[in-house]
């Protein structure tokens, strides 16, 4: 099937070309249509200047490789995943063959708020590649870039895992994740018990973890405490610089959405770059850990802790 694709953030519409003498199943297109474990998509075969097509409108914030570009911590990891074994359960059970999935993460969807999966499925009639759930799973953890090194320690049990069975049983991967999960949930518990009492800060304040710039001219370390946080010459910018020309008044602004922190150029004279790239006026881009900003002249360096 021919991607048609077409994307737009917070709801992407995607359209696979679909030969005319392919049937759809419905019984799969109204089993995948229902709401279930966080996948909300909507498949229906549509017609585009007249070439028949399977189209999804996927209710997303990310493509799930875009969001793979920052690191995992443990939990979010095991969520993530634990999503998407538990929709590999839900086709099975509905006997739905899981090579039908397009199992790559360039085809899934992130909702950053609640970490659901979407998941697309091809419900036609035609002969599919096989699919290997194992593969997937350690493909998907070769993308993942990890925070710690208790991400990487629980990484290495799962890789040790698979490699001790000589047949992969999904179920039981997945009573297997989940029980990681909700030991991860009561060792976080319990580092809450004897954590020290900390200031409480305002509902617009970012934390845990709280994401930082280095300027890297004098090394000095800035939190962007608000969801909203401006940098550039003026007083009324949540960060100051008044020794370099070169710098707007208002030259850039990053933005706290969904535990992500995302910088738009605010029109400004001599422009800001990410990485060496360009960044147009007005359009967000979503930071990654290290990434290099520079405002004219000015360089940082964006660091979550």
């Amino acid at each position: 099937m021919e991607d048609l694709n077409n994307q737009s953030y917070d709801e992407f519409t995607l359209n696979f070309k679909l030969e005319e003498d392919v049937p759809i199943d419905q019984f799969e297109m109204t089993m995948y249509n229902y709401e279930f474990v966080g996948n909300r998509t909507k498949c229906t075969c549509v017609a585009i200047d007249g070439v028949r097509a399977l189209q999804f409108k996927v209710p997303a914030t990310l493509p799930l490789e875009q969001f793979l570009r920052k690191q995992l911590y443990k939990g979010e990891f095991l969520s993530i995943l634990s999503n998407i074994l538990n929709q590999l359960i839900y086709f099975n059970e509905n006997n739905m063959p899981l090579n039908k999935l397009l199992l790559n993460i360039h085809y899934m969807y992130i909702e950053l708020s609640t970490l659901d999966i979407q998941l697309l499925y091809m419900p036609v009639n035609k002969k599919f590649a096989d699919c290997n759930v194992t593969e997937f799973i350690q493909e998907f953890i070769s993308k993942v870039r990890f925070a710690n090194m208790a991400s990487v320690e629980c990484v290495d049990q799962i890789l040790k895992y698979l490699d001790s069975k000589l047949m992969f049983n999904l179920e039981e991967f997945y009573q297997y994740i989940l029980s990681m999960e909700q030991k991860t949930i009561l060792e976080d518990e319990g580092d809450k018990m004897v954590e020290e009492p900390v200031v409480q800060t305002t509902s617009e304040t970012y934390s845990n973890p709280v994401p930082y710039l280095v300027r890297i001219k004098t090394n000095e370390l800035i939190p962007i405490l608000h969801k909203e946080f401006m940098v550039g010459k003026s007083v009324n910018c949540d960060y100051q610089i008044i020794d370099n020309k070169k710098v707007s008044r208002k030259h850039a602004i990053f933005r706290i959405s969904n535990g992500e922190c995302y910088v738009r150029d605010n029109a400004s004279t001599n422009h800001t770059f990410i990485n060496g790239q360009l960044l147009q006026p007005g359009v967000e881009i979503m930071l990654s850990n290290d990434d290099n900003i520079r405002m004219g002249d000015e360089e940082f360096k964006y660091w979550v802790k």
